[in-house]
This record gives structure tokens, sequence and C-alpha cells, in this order.
């Protein structure tokens, strides 16, 4: 397994901070914004080459949404994403994360509060959007990692269940399925299991606790969610997805040593 952090946690003004920061604490790799693969590709291929660390994903840095309502904004998201996918491919890079959508109505919302469109039709168009997202990703090359966000942050897809359903209806290897483990501890009954019946399409994983604090700070069962990552023989990224610890030069040692002990 490669332990990376996201660029947007550590500190540091430039890219080469980041990465020289989580070369010295020991990580394996970085997840970058989809932004920096749009902005400074050559920057982020020399401090790559330069510190060794591998770029082990992507996450957002596009504008838009899959689902969007707005046709330009769904437009626009589906040529960025297209986009950051070629770059990234050149680059080495495995893939993008991508949810549906952020913010656009939550299944949370009290009465008398309604979303004007019901979930099959914003299903509907997430369906459209990665059909042609995945048509140009098979000439570029590069996945994308379909993350379920949990009900208050998004309405359309919440659960491992939900993300797999659209990945199966698709049914192209290039998508996959992007479990968070904060999103878990919200929406999943049973961590482990979850992981291990969706083991077949999981592709990337993203770390933070219950509480969205850095892994072990939380109340999650880490061990059992590991043990069912080496049942299911997973090898790849877990990208550390949290909020700002208080003293990251403490903290993010710990938290690799807490995980390399799982």
């Amino acid at each position: 397994m490669l332990f990376a952090v996201q660029t947007t946690i550590v500190p540091g003004e430039t890219l080469r901070e980041k990465f020289d920061q989580l070369a010295r604490w020991g990580y394996d790799g970085v997840e970058v914004s989809g932004a920096d693969l749009l902005e400074r590709p050559d920057e982020l291929r020399r401090v790559m080459a330069d510190t060794g660390l591998r770029v082990t994903s992507a996450c957002g840095g596009y504008h838009g949404w899959l689902v969007d309502r707005n046709p330009r904004a769904r437009a626009l998201a589906i040529a960025e994403i297209q986009r950051i996918l070629a770059v990234g491919a050149e680059l080495g890079i495995p893939g993008l994360v991508v949810p549906a959508a952020y913010g656009i109505g939550a299944r949370a919302g009290l009465p008398p509060a309604r979303y004007a469109f019901t979930v099959d039709e914003d299903r509907a168009l997430l369906l459209d959007s990665l059909a042609q997202v995945l048509a140009s990703a098979e000439t570029t090359g590069g996945a994308l990692y379909l993350e379920p966000l949990n009900r208050y942050e998004d309405r359309v897809l919440n659960t491992l269940a939900e993300a797999r359903a659209i990945i199966d209806a698709i049914g192209h290897p290039q998508l996959q399925l992007m479990p968070d483990f904060f999103h878990m501890s919200i929406e999943e009954a049973d961590i482990p299991a979850s992981l291990r019946a969706h083991a077949a399409v999981i592709g990337h994983l993203h770390l933070a606790d219950s509480n969205r604090q850095l892994p072990g700070e939380g109340h999650t069962n880490w061990a059992a969610a590991f043990a069912a990552l080496r049942d299911i023989g997973y090898r790849g990224a877990l990208a550390i997805e949290c909020k700002p610890p208080a003293d990251p030069q403490t903290a993010f040692p710990t938290a690799l040593r807490f995980l390399r002990t799982l």
C-alpha cells in the first residue's frame, strides 16, 4: 500500500516545498489538485523527478459538476476532466477523483425544502457525463475514481453500493470506486463489510477519521478496516484528505507511523 497526502493540507507555498515536506516525513506519494495538472504540468513534472515521490492521483480542481443542471457548467466540467485525465496520463498519474457533485442538493434537507429534480434524473445526467468522459479517456488514458459523498454534501451518490450501481451500469474498466473513510463513517453500516463487498471495483482510497481529522484521532475502527483491505488484496494508494492539523510537523509523521502499524 502507498500512503499519500493531498497537497492542499501540506504546509508550503510551492509544490516543491510540499513535496519536500512529504518526502522528509516518509510518505510514498502525493495527491494533487486537478488544477495543478491544467495550470502547471511542467513544474509538477520537475518536482516529481527531483523528489522521487509518486503522484498517486489527482482530486477535483475543475469547474462545474457532472450532474450540474446548468448545461454550460456541466459541459465545462466534462471538458476539464477530459483535459486533466489527458495531462495526468502523460505524467504517469493513474487517475482523477470525481464525485457526482458537491453542494447541489442534499438528502438531509428538511421540509419544506425540496430539490427540483429527482435522484434518478440526476443519476441519468451522471451516466451521460461519465460516458462522455470515458469515451475520451479510452484514447488519452487515466482512470476516473468515482467518490460517493455523505448525505449532507450530495444527494446523488452516498453509499458505496450506489456508486457501484453506476459503475456496473457503465461497465468500463477505467471507471472505478473511490471509498472515503470519513463519508463511510456516516453512510456505511459496516465499513469492513462494504470494502469486501465492492473490492472488485476499488481503485483508490481516501483516509480521514470519523471527525475528518487524521486517522487515529476519531472513532473509526482502523484495525478492522485494514484487515479488510488485506483480505481483498488491496495494493493501491491511500491518500489522506482531512482537516489541516494544528501541528503538521508532528501530526503527519505520527499519522504515517500509525498507518504503517496497521
